[in-house]
């Protein structure tokens, strides 16, 4: 199985997360972007004009979503991207991730695989308690996830910290 293998079902399980979190959205994308990058994807759906920064997001994430949601007399864009690993994830792949949330500050940020996490990962932010390295903006963490072939989602509790997704 190869990275790519993934990201339909990625994809799709990102789209019906964002319905979950955004049930009054009035649009809601998710698909496969590691050929294209963010800033494409936001110009091709014209979104933007809500992204002010949208425009310099040069860079490509396995999958990314986004939700269009009415909050008082504006429309608002709700991102969120995913990188999708194989093996389990380790130090180096969680950087990948944290620095493009730091870049795109998205309002949800995953990395996933259905080979969970390293022992070193695991021990770094459960038993060192070094939660603050999940932190790519103020109250914003990334989700390390673990990917249910069965269920092709994510499920609440195969993450790396519990209570954040």
């Amino acid at each position: 199985m190869r990275e790519k293998d993934l990201y339909l079902s990625v994809a799709n399980w990102l789209r019906d997360f964002l319905k979950g979190r955004y049930p009054k959205a009035i649009n809601v994308w998710a698909e496969d972007t590691s050929r294209i990058n963010v800033a494409k994807f936001l110009r091709y759906h014209n979104l933007l004009d809500l992204v002010p920064w949208g425009a310099m997001l040069e860079i490509s994430t396995d999958v990314t979503g986004a939700a269009l949601v009415k909050a008082k007399e504006k429309q608002i864009v709700k991102l969120a991207i995913v990188e999708v690993k194989i093996g389990a994830i380790n130090l180096r792949d969680f950087s990948q991730i944290l620095g493009y949330a730091k870049v795109v500050i998205p309002d949800h940020a995953f990395i996933i695989s259905p080979k969970g996490w390293t022992p070193s990962l695991h021990r770094l932010v459960r038993d060192f308690k070094r939660v603050d390295i999940l932190e790519y903006a103020p109250g914003k963490l990334v989700v390390v996830a673990k990917w249910d072939h069965l269920s092709n989602s994510v499920r609440p509790g195969d993450v790396l910290l519990h209570g954040i997704f």
